[in-house]
């Protein structure tokens, strides 16, 4: 195996990693049972501006 050759199949296979990692990040996210953890954590960092403000 030449050095182009192992810098190809190098690159094709970071690129693969890359794509699966931002695939499974986007299911994470998407889930429908992740959407009461989104929406809590969303209400804890508006409640804890509120507070600040108010202090």
């Amino acid at each position: 195996m030449t050095y182009d050759e192992a810098q190809v199949v190098s690159q094709l296979v970071s690129m693969a990693i890359f794509m699966a990692l931002l695939v499974a990040a986007f299911v994470y996210a998407f889930r429908p049972s992740n959407k009461k953890t989104f929406e809590r954590v969303a209400k804890a960092a508006v409640d804890q501006d509120d507070q600040e403000g108010k202090q």
